[in-house]
């Protein structure tokens, strides 16, 4: 028996895939990234398995890089190393809906979709719903730091796990939270050090998560949506900055940012024929859900404070696209309209709400410098700071290997207008080990976990010599 064959002896062989074209779909995400290749794909059912699965690729040194639905555009479910995928689909159950203490814990294989459709009856939802739901699963956006609808309530997805259950590399089992010691996720901190925060956002790097506990809210009675035009991003993030610091995020569910390019391209691709006196320069979509009294209360005061800030209301925006983004809950980056391109290669940063203005001159100074793809950009607004997407349509067939040097000199960029990195994967990797300090201590950890860094290699730029080479960078 070889060493690939050893690795799922203990699996059923009807869940273990060897054809080239079975692999096929599970050589890359949604990126920009370059594909891998693995050899094996294996379906597994329990954290035993998985369990058994690690400690034999241990014993082995073969790759493994867990896998959800595989809708992230930061390449980190992307074989680089070759090896072994673990497809989690097949763990899709929901384990508990516990009401009493107001979590609710899922395998990581559950998609939103099917989530929120449980929790419905009951007048329940998850404080985050990644942009990518229905078909995003809950393990995925554990490991990829979510956003999406409750961001501005609730920050990132990560605020709203209560503990998890993770395979560690060696293949022992562990809870993180209050569950640690009686079974029970009810409390995330107190025991000591937060283990649970090392595997949230990790792309797989640390261990294979294998359960999720969630906080649970009751689902808004009442949903509406306003828009707001500003004159320029100054004034736009001098409002944004009050309606954080007020606290008028509380019932707005979703909330993003649009610069010039974007609102003219949305607005025409749906209206040709529009034409305003003036466009803005920056606009502001929020998505209110709540009780209705208190809904209509924060309505007038942010109306008030946006004009406060040389804001108007900009229904037209509001009436051909982010409308019917909220409700439809399409892809958030749709929006842009420019469909004669067949992929679209994503960056997200973190920024304070301060820098605003410098990330859209980020975004202007990449359509000058970059005119062979077509960029947008957008920001989702949470309960503190800002988290920018810089995106660049292209044409997957005749532009692929131009658009990965591209959007790795629009990393640089960002980096160097103040943003971090965010929802790293393999695409944000050189920039992650030029935090020298960060990164130095997070390989320590990955060393110490995972001795023979089997787990995804090349996500967060720890391969197995924690060094990922980098696309070519042009002046």
């Amino acid at each position: 028996m070889n060493a690939q064959e050893d690795i799922c002896a203990e699996i059923d062989p009807a869940r273990v895939f060897r054809n080239q074209l079975d692999l096929l779909t599970y050589q890359r995400d949604c990126s920009v990234v370059a594909p891998g290749a693995a050899t094996l794909l294996v379906r597994p059912t329990s954290s035993a398995e998985i369990s058994s699965v690690l400690r034999r690729a241990q014993a082995s040194g073969t790759p493994v890089y867990a896998r959800g639905a595989g809708t992230m555009y930061a390449g980190g479910v992307n074989p680089a190393a070759g090896g072994v995928v673990l497809d989690l689909s097949a763990m899709d159950r929901i384990l508990e809906i516990d009401q009493a203490r107001g979590v609710v814990v899922v395998e990581p294989g559950v998609r939103f979709g099917s989530l929120s459709q449980a929790l419905k009856p009951l007048g329940l939802t998850v404080g985050i719903i990644p942009s990518t739901a229905p078909t995003a699963t809950v393990g995925g956006a554990a490991s990829a730091h979510a956003l999406g609808t409750g961001s501005a309530r609730h920050q990132s997805f990560a605020d709203e796990v209560v503990g998890l259950q993770v395979v560690l590399p060696d293949g022992r089992v562990i809870e993180t939270g209050s569950a640690a010691a009686h079974g029970k996720h009810f409390h995330r901190f107190g025991m000591g050090p937060d283990l649970t925060g090392l595997f949230l956002g990790g792309d797989g790097t640390l261990g294979v998560i294998t359960a999720i506990a969630l906080w649970l809210h009751p689902l808004p009675e009442f949903r509406t949506t306003a828009c707001y035009g500003f004159p320029d991003a100054h004034k736009a993030a001098g409002f944004i900055a009050a309606l954080q610091s007020r606290e008028l995020t509380r019932n707005v569910w979703y909330a993003s940012g649009y610069e010039a390019g974007t609102i003219k391209g949305r607005v025409l691709a749906a209206r040709p024929g529009y034409a305003p006196d003036a466009w803005p320069g920056f606009c502001v979509g929020l998505d209110f859900g709540g009780e209705e009294p208190l809904v209509q209360h924060d309505l007038s005061l942010i109306a008030n404070l946006g004009a406060a800030h040389g804001a108007t209301p900009f229904p037209i925006f509001d009436e051909v696209y982010f409308r019917h983004l909220r409700n439809e809950e399409i892809y958030w980056y749709g929006y842009a309209g420019y469909f004669s391109r067949s992929r679209c290669a994503i960056l997200m940063s973190s920024l304070a709400t301060p820098d605003l203005p410098r990330f859209l001159d980020s975004v202007q100074a990449l359509r000058e410098n970059e005119p062979d793809f077509l960029w947008g950009g957008a920001v989702v607004i949470c309960r503190r700071g800002l988290h920018g997407g810089v995106l660049a349509f292209y044409d997957e067939e005749t532009q692929w290997p131009e658009a990965q040097a591209a959007t790795a000199r629009a990393a640089a960029r960002l980096v160097e207008a103040g943003c971090t990195p965010y929802k790293t994967g393999k695409i944000w990797a050189g920039e992650l080990q030029e935090f020298t300090a960060y990164h130095q201590t997070l390989a320590q950890l990955k060393h110490s976990l995972d001795p023979r860094e089997i787990l995804s290699p090349g996500n967060l730029g720890l391969s197995r010599s924690h060094q990922t080479a980098r696309p070519e960078r042009k002046a």
